[in-house]
């Protein structure tokens, strides 16, 4: 239930932003499709005590759970039309600004723009909302963080647009609208 509902929600803040970044509609399409099928990788039996686990993962599960954008991309791709830019954006969108990421150590415009998006809209996701090993940042708090790791992990140029969005602000509800008069500009 909890990735499902991860999944709509991140679709919906890649749908935004990748509108405000002006992206066309149909590439927007594909965006928000990728976004919604990220983690579908993740049905993979071996994924399920990873998601499950109340505490951080050891090193061998972080290197196993690693393998999720590549499977999540692998599946996606067994459907004729989500063959290529929803399958890439897939596949990178745990693709490091700064090329650390993984699974290809891709950096800066290699990644796919959709795949940037994702980035952001997951961490988002996962960062203002409770998690088995810690309780959910302040919008406020997850955009510091998101500035703080601009250029490193993030596109510095969509964390700028994020950060200044009132429609993610909207979208992330009602936490955001009390926290408005104290956000970052």
């Amino acid at each position: 239930p909890y990735t499902s509902g991860h999944s709509v929600r991140v679709a919906e803040y890649a749908r935004s932003m990748a509108r405000e970044f002006g992206l066309p509609p149909k590439q927007v399409d594909v965006v928000a499709t990728a976004a919604l099928l990220h983690d579908v990788g993740k049905i993979y039996e071996e994924f399920a005590p990873l998601l499950r686990k109340e505490g951080r993962l050891t090193p061998e599960e972080r290197m196993l759970m690693h393998a999720h954008p590549v499977r999540s991309a692998d599946l996606v791709g067994t459907i004729g039309e989500f063959r290529g830019k929803v399958q890439a954006d897939i596949r990178n969108h745990h693709e490091n600004y700064d090329g650390t990421g993984y699974p290809d150590s891709l950096a800066g415009e290699q990644i796919p723009i959709g795949a940037r998006i994702i980035m952001i809209a997951d961490t988002i996701d996962a960062m203002t909302t409770d998690r088995p090993y810690r309780k959910a940042l302040t919008l406020q708090r997850a955009f510091e963080e998101l500035k703080k790791l601009a250029g490193q992990q993030f596109d510095p140029k969509l964390v700028e647009l994020v950060c200044k969005s009132p429609s993610i602000r909207r979208l992330l509800g009602p936490q955001s609208a009390s926290e408005d008069t104290h956000l970052p500009s």
